[in-house]
Formats: C-alpha cells, sequence, structure tokens
C-alpha cells in the first residue's frame, strides 16, 4: 500500500537537492547528511496539505525498524515533518535502493531510552541536540507494513 499523491520538494535547497540527488542514485550520492554517516529519506504525507513531502534522516536501523528522531538539529521547535507522521503514520522509508512501507509510533519510556541509546551510537550528535533543545524530542520507530499478498 505504497503512499501515492503529489509530491511537493521542500523548498529548503539542500534538503530538495539532497532527495532528489538520493533518488536518482539509490543513495550512492545524497547518501549522507553533514558527515560521512549514513542517510535514510522518509517519505510522509502533508498534515495540511495532503502532499507527499521528503527528508533525509540519520540512518539508525535495528532489526529491520528505523528510528525517526524529530531533533530539528537541537532547535526549540519539532521539524516539520513532525506533524506529517503524527497525522498520518503510515510512511514510506528509502534505505538506499530499498523502500518500504512503514507505520510510524512515537515511543516512550524504556523502549524510547533504548532506541536513544542506538541513535546516539549512530550519531554523536544527538547528545548535544537533547541538551540545548529545551523541550523532550520526539523519537519515532518506523515499523515494516507487513505484505499483503
Amino acid at each position: 500500500m505504497p503512499l501515492h499523491g503529489v509530491y511537493e520538494p521542500s523548498s529548503t535547497d539542500w534538503v530538495r537537492e539532497q532527495v532528489a540527488q538520493y533518488e536518482a542514485t539509490d543513495g550512492v550520492e545524497g547518501g549522507t547528511l553533514l558527515t560521512p554517516l549514513p542517510v535514510v529519506i522518509l517519505t510522509s504525507r502533508g498534515a495540511r496539505s495532503g502532499k507527499l513531502r521528503k527528508t533525509p534522516l540519520m540512518r539508525i536501523e535495528h532489526n529491520g525498524s528505523y528510528a525517526a528522531v524529530a531533533s530539528n538539529g537541537g532547535a526549540p521547535a519539532h521539524p516539520s515533518w513532525y506533524r506529517n507522521v503524527v497525522s498520518h503514520p503510515l510512511v514510506e522509508a528509502q534505505d538506499r535502493a530499498v523502500r518500504r512501507d512503514m507505520l510510524a509510533r512515537e515511543v516512550h519510556g524504556e523502549e524510547k531510552a533504548a532506541w536513544w541509546r542506538r541513535a546516539d551510537a549512530a550519531y554523536p550528535l544527538f547528545p548535544e541536540y537533547r541538551a540545548r533543545a529545551g523541550r523532550d524530542i520526539p523519537l519515532f520507530v518506523l515499523e515494516p507494513v507487513p505484505d499483503q499478498g
């Protein structure tokens, strides 16, 4: 049940360009963000517009599930994709050439702590982001949607 609809590229130049590069090369180009660390592309449906939005996020994978960390680089506000995922939890994750339908759910408590440990190991700037954000940074787990075959 893949996402269908009109894709609205980001108004932010580097996001729009990175997503285009990533998709054109299955992540061979555009496959890292700010560092040599890998990313995945999150496709979500706009909470208000209903249009498809694409965002590069740090690649944090565990047993076929992915974390989507709403850190916004440690900014005081949630990233724009946060509201999209809350409103429409059916998303797509592209990890290199593999695209999967995923269901997003926000995690809390010990499950969130376990995912933070994985996230911190994958991207060492996350503790700094948490310290300066002045908010509890939401963390989603993206789990594969079972095949409907």
